[in-house]
């Protein structure tokens, strides 16, 4: 059965009780895209074809009174990798 987002791999995080998730997909016609939600709410998306590790992929800045940041990395190489930063702190890393 085919699906809208072949190879699917999500990450969620609890950060002072708000849920950050981060998602990316991606097919063999290299169509994809990552996508940072906030407590079910889109914050942000990015379809680049390449991901290093070295930029920021995803982020959005002036979340809430506690959030002033939020900041995506994602890598691959062999394997999916996130980096999740809040107010540039690690909170998850794979």
């Amino acid at each position: 059965m085919k699906t809208a987002t072949p190879n699917l791999e999500e990450r969620t995080v609890d950060f002072n009780g708000r849920e950050i998730k981060v998602s990316n997909w991606w097919n063999w016609k290299l169509q994809g895209a990552a996508d940072l939600y906030l407590d079910g709410e889109h914050l942000d998306q990015n379809k680049d074809k390449i991901a290093t590790g070295k930029k920021v992929l995803l982020s959005k800045y002036d979340v809430s009174e506690d959030i002033k940041s939020i900041e995506v990395y994602v890598s691959f190489f062999f394997k999916l990798k996130f980096k999740i930063l809040v107010n540039g702190n690690i909170i998850h890393q794979d």
